[in-house]
Parts: C-alpha cells; sequence; structure tokens
C-alpha cells in the first residue's frame, strides 16, 4: 500500500471534511496519482480535487486536469467505476476542458477489447461516455459511431448493458441507425431479451407520434409484439410485462372490448408497477429514473382507460362533472394529462374514435357534455371538449342518426352490409337476410357463457396482430375457424358414441387400440367445410409439403394442423414439439394458424376436461421478423370413459 493510500484511509476514516493538503497538495499527489487510480478507495479523492481544480492558480489547473486524467486511465473495477460517472456527473461542469477528457477517457474503456475489463466496468464507463453526450451533439456523434461498430462477439454481459443505452439513446436522439444496431443485437440470444425490450420502446415512440388511426394501431402492435417477445425469452421483468398489458389494454380498447376484460387487464398493469417499483428501488443511472417514471404513466392510463370504458358502459352518468373532468376529457388527451407530453398523438388516435362513438350513440352522455361545456367556458378542458363535441356532431351527421348503432364503437361491418355487398341478386337479399339473421340468431341463443369466454379470449389474443385487424380476410379466416372449432369440441364433448358413432374414436377401446390422427383430421374437416365454403383435406404445396386442412378467403389462407399426443399433451410440450411446423405454413399468407390434437395422453380417469381448459393462443417470433406468428392450440381430449364409467372406477378404486 502506498503511503499516500494509508493517508487518504485515516483522512476519509475521520469523517472530517478535507482538503488535498492534507495529504499534502496537488503536487505530492501528482506523482502518485496512477498508484492510487487502481485503488477502490479512489472515488474518495475526487470531491477534494475538483473542489481544489475550480479553486487553483493558473499554474496548477493543467495539473488538477493531469491528475483526474491518471486516476480515470487506471481506473478498472466496476464499482469504482460507477461510484466515479456519479461523483463526476454531481460536479458537472468540469472546469477547463474536463468534460471533454471524462467524456472520452469512459468511451475508450468502453471500447476496450484485451480484456483488461470487465463487460460490469466498460457498461460503467459507456454509462459516463452516455451522461457526458447527453446535451453535446458531437459527443453524440462519437457515442453514435461506436454504437454503430458494436460487435457480436463482445462481452455479453457488456452487450446487455450496451443494448440498454443504444434504445435509451433513440428515445432522445430518434437516430434510426440505433434501431439497427438494436435488430443486430436481438439476433444474440443471451442479450435478445434486453434488445427486444428496447426495440418495443423504440417503436412505442414511434407510435405515440402517429396522428393516424390505422397507423397507430400498427405502431402500437409492433411495440406490444417486442414486449411480449422480451417477457417470453427472458425472466420476469416487470417493466416488460407492464407495457406488454398496457398496450393490450390500449389496443382491445380501440377494438371494442367489454369494459370488465379491461378492468381484469388494468390490474395486472397496476401489479407490474408495484413489482416494478419493488424490483428496481431508487438505483441505477438519472435515465434509468426517467424510464421508471414512464412505466408509472402508463399505469395511471392503463387504470384511467379501463375506468372510462366501464364509465361508458352507462346511458348517463351520476356525477357528469366528476366523469367528465376526471375521466372522460384526461382519456380524451391521455397524451399531455398522463403521459406528460407536450403534443396530441398515437395514443389519442386509439382512444377518441370508441370515446366519439359512446357519446354521440348515447343521448344522456352527449347532453351531459354540452351542459358541462356551457357551464365551464374557462375549463382547463374547454378546448377538448369543444373538439369531442364538433367531433360528435359530424359523427351523428356522418351516421344520420344518433341512435346506437353495435357496430358503432368497434367498426363491425353489419350483416346488411355483408349481404348488400354480395353478388346475391338484389331481390333475394332480403329473404337471405332474414334467413342468415335467424339462424346466427338461433347460434348465439345457444351458445353457453364458457363458449363465449374462449371466443373472447381467443380473439384478444391475436386483435393486436396486424393480420387480424388490418386484414379482413385474416380476420374472417381466424373468426370462422374459431367460431366452428368452439362448436365442435362443444358437440364432441356433449354427444355419446352411441348417438353419434363418427366420434367413437374419442372414447376408450376395450382392445386398448389408440386412434389415428387421421380420424380427428376427417371429423373436424366434415364439420368445419359444411360451414366454410372453400376447405381442403390435405392439400399439397403448402410450404413444400401438405397440409391436414387449409381454408380460404379470397388470396389468404390458414391451414389447420393436426396431431395426437400419447405422452405429454400439455401446451408447453405441445408448442415446443409442433410450432415450428405449424407455423411454417404462414410463410405466405397471414401469420396465423390452428394445431389442433388429439389428446391420448390422459386417460381421463377423473373426466373430460372443461371447454375453457382446451384452447391457448401461443405467439412465435423468430430471428430477422419484424412480426409474430400466432398459432391457436387446440386439445380434443380423447381415452374418454363414459360419465357411468367413472362411478364405476371409482368404486373399484375405493
Amino acid at each position: 500500500m502506498h503511503p499516500i493510500e494509508a493517508e487518504l484511509i485515516e483522512v476519509v476514516k475521520s469523517g472530517r471534511d478535507w482538503q488535498l493538503e492534507d495529504l499534502g497538495g496537488i503536487t505530492k499527489l501528482a506523482p502518485v496519482a496512477r498508484s492510487l487510480g487502481s485503488t477502490p478507495i479512489m472515488p474518495e479523492l475526487l470531491h477534494p480535487l475538483l473542489s481544489g481544480w475550480s479553486d487553483a492558480k493558473a499554474a496548477d489547473r493543467d495539473v488538477h486536469k493531469g491528475v483526474l486524467r491518471d486516476l480515470l486511465e487506471v481506473a478498472t473495477t466496476d464499482f469504482v467505476l460507477l461510484e466515479t460517472v456519479d461523483i463526476l456527473e454531481h460536479h458537472r461542469p468540469l472546469p477547463d476542458d474536463g468534460d471533454e477528457c471524462c467524456f472520452m477517457l469512459f468511451l475508450a474503456k468502453a471500447a476496450t477489447d484485451d480484456h483488461s475489463l470487465s463487460g460490469l466496468s466498460r457498461g460503467a464507463a459507456l454509462d459516463g461516455a452516455f451522461r457526458w453526450a447527453g446535451d453535446n451533439r458531437r459527443w453524440q456523434l462519437r457515442l453514435l459511431d461506436f454504437f454503430l461498430g458494436l460487435a457480436p462477439g463482445d462481452d455479453t454481459e457488456f452487450l446487455r448493458r450496451a443494448a440498454k443505452i443504444v434504445g435509451v439513446a433513440f428515445s432522445h436522439w430518434r437516430d434510426k441507425e440505433l434501431v439497427e444496431v438494436l435488430h443486430k443485437l436481438a439476433q444474440l440470444e443471451a442479450v435478445r431479451p434486453e434488445a427486444a425490450f428496447e426495440l418495443g420502446m423504440a417503436a412505442l415512440a414511434e407510435a405515440m407520434d402517429k396522428a393516424d388511426s390505422n397507423a397507430a394501431v400498427s405502431a402500437f402492435r409492433d411495440a406490444r409484439d417486442w414486449f411480449g417477445e422480451s417477457d417470453g425469452v427472458s425472466d420476469y421483468r416487470p417493466q416488460a410485462s407492464l407495457y406488454l398489458d398496457g398496450l393490450d389494454l390500449l389496443l382491445s380498447f380501440h377494438s371494442g372490448a367489454a369494459s370488465a376484460s379491461l378492468s381484469a387487464v388494468s390490474t395486472r398493469v397496476q401489479e407490474h408497477a408495484f413489482e416494478l417499483h419493488a424490483w428496481s428501488g431508487s438505483s441505477g443511472p438519472p435515465w434509468l429514473g426517467a424510464r421508471q417514471t414512464e412505466a408509472v404513466c402508463w399505469s395511471a392510463l392503463a387504470s384511467a382507460v379501463a375506468g372510462l370504458a366501464g364509465a361508458l358502459d352507462e346511458p348517463s352518468w351520476w356525477e357528469p362533472a366528476v366523469v367528465i373532468e376526471e375521466s372522460l376529457l384526461s382519456v380524451y388527451s391521455a397524451g399531455r394529462s398522463i403521459l406528460r407530453r407536450d403534443q396530441h398523438g398515437g395514443v389519442e388516435a386509439m382512444v377518441r374514435p370508441r370515446i366519439r362513438a359512446s357519446v354521440a350513440t348515447r343521448a344522456g352522455q352527449a347532453h351531459q357534455v354540452r351542459t358541462w361545456l356551457q357551464q365551464n367556458a374557462t375549463h382547463e378542458w374547454t378546448a377538448e371538449a369543444q373538439d369531442l363535441i364538433a367531433q360528435i356532431d359530424a359523427f351523428i351527421e356522418q351516421s344520420g342518426s344518433p341512435e346506437n348503432p353495435p357496430e358503432a364503437a368497434s367498426e363491425r361491418t353489419s350483416l346488411a352490409a355483408i349481404i348488400t355487398g354480395s353478388n346475391i341478386p338484389e331481390e333475394q337479399r332480403n329473404v337471405l337476410l332474414g334467413v342468415v339473421a335467424n339462424a346466427m340468431s338461433l347460434q348465439l341463443a345457444n351458445m353457453t357463457s364458457a363458449e363465449a369466454d374462449v371466443i373472447e379470449r381467443c380473439c384478444n389474443e391475436v386483435r393486436g396482430h396486424n393480420d387480424y385487424s388490418a386484414n379482413t380476410n385474416g380476420a374472417r379466416l381466424f373468426d370462422t375457424v374459431l367460431l366452428w372449432l368452439v362448436r365442435f369440441m362443444f358437440n364432441r364433448l356433449e354427444l355419446t358414441k352411441g348417438d353419434d358413432p363418427t366420434g367413437a374414436y374419442l372414447f376408450e377401446r376395450d382392445d386398448g387400440a389408440l386412434p389415428h390422427e387421421d380420424e380427428l383430421q376427417q371429423d373436424f374437416f366434415r364439420w368445419v367445410a359444411t360451414f366454410a365454403a372453400g376447405s381442403d383435406l390435405e392439400p399439397t404445396n403448402i410450404a413444400s409439403g401438405r397440409a391436414d386442412i387449409r381454408l380460404k378467403s379470397g388470396p389468404e389462407r390458414l391451414v389447420v394442423e393436426v396431431k395426437r399426443e400419447e405422452r405429454d399433451c400439455s401446451f408447453d410440450a405441445l408448442f415446443n414439439s409442433y410450432a415450428a411446423q405449424t407455423a411454417d405454413y404462414q410463410n405466405v399468407s397471414i401469420r396465423l394458424g390452428v394445431l389442433l390434437v388429439l389428446d391420448l395422453a390422459t386417460p381421463n380417469r377423473e373426466g373430460t376436461p372443461h371447454l375453457t381448459s382446451l384452447f391457448e393462443v401461443r405467439s412465435v417470433r423468430r430471428l430477422g421478423e419484424n412480426q409474430s406468428r400466432f398459432i391457436l392450440i387446440v386439445k380434443v381430449p380423447g381415452r374418454r370413459k363414459r360419465p357411468s364409467d367413472l362411478t364405476k372406477l371409482a368404486r373399484t378404486n375405493r
């Protein structure tokens, strides 16, 4: 230990304020600075050094700068560098060219590739360079050049930290090249969670600037997919989960989802926000604190949107002023009021159509907003209320009626409009409309709540995908196969093999033989072909192979892949075994598909599983693709026993 290091330790232990003169002054410190810079106690020198520098005579100022440079050049320990960056930033701006010196040294340490510094140490140095470059475009360009040169073969720990900083840099600088860097880092399995999250934040930043509703939907979905990727390939990360659920809620609100389902998602977002606070605490660099604040704002947005959805279900409000001021107009201008932005953008494009449609089609709500505006001409939300009233008037004028059509909020095309737009002769349309309406009414009247829950859950999972929301044929195919899969499962879970021998393959056989998947394939094909015109059985030249069942709508197709499973029929096992093949049928058309599995792994000795436990949607993100692929996995219980056989079995096992 150098004598000055020993003196420094004693001075620090004393707990009193001290100056460099207590160690002999700057002239005594300068020759040994490089020896002290590599010690754990080095950061203790920085405060008195910087204080003395500011008050030093002109002849000594270069000496102070030289000491700082020597201390930083030899520092290698990660926690020393982390503390050093914090202390130096606290004293900015540094005297003379001290800031330039610090930035260049930090950047040089981050670029070290001779293994003399750990990934953590280099990450701490890169953090320092990024903080210094925040308000200096010349330094930003130097740092941008460094980011563009990041090598995939570099230290993994360093690249994970670099990905985080690159993502935050994009949110501030908006250099498109940074997104390409993140895409490159996302190809690395060990770095993918961090890079995918930052790609989500980059897509979110882009989405926030969109003024057009369709463009905003697409951008928010892209962000949602990246957050889902980060959440799915890493240990639990509450921040990724918060944004994933928060964007699901925003997209669901835009597409007209029920307020009850939005409330459940909002509760999850609040839980993620609490966990994020407990998980991160107050640690980390200042720019990470800004990220945490942003996450809190999104948590508040989720709560406000879910609360407003419930209010919009009411014909009018018991306390209209409270709803209008604290909920309706706040969400109507959520970008400024909740997310603290200085302009309207993507969030408003997502929430305003539903708000406008609800208030315009509910006379009580519209009257209360008009009355509030008359009584609050100088309120801070007056301009927003005036804009909403103008939008309501335009909506009513365009629709021709203030009544609430079923498709007002969800923008779904009515059954009458569908038939009108078809090629059916006009003289037959009215008859057909009545027939189809009666048939659909019968379907809905006899549909159980369990069936409705499955359909709602699965649609909510895919509604954020562009091939569902922005592709009419894609949505038609997925909705069709989902509806008739649910009805098929209802039928097969209810009917006995005596009443319908075609379903006998689902029950235990006396000889113990197991059915082949062909029996399920043919059974479902007979079912779906009755309701979905254009269904094919085992068409060839699909992804250079042969698909099991294909449904077509216009130029698009959806493939149902049929399998049987005798070992492990959990959703995780099915996904791991068959997702790649099922997703490969999505190479040239919509990225939505179905995996239909005959479950022969479970002898069902406790009875047949409930309908709602047999459906699950999973996403597949392939390297190099910006959009996820979705697979609806459906399990068809086999090896079933009749209810009376279950009683006999239970008595036998007593």
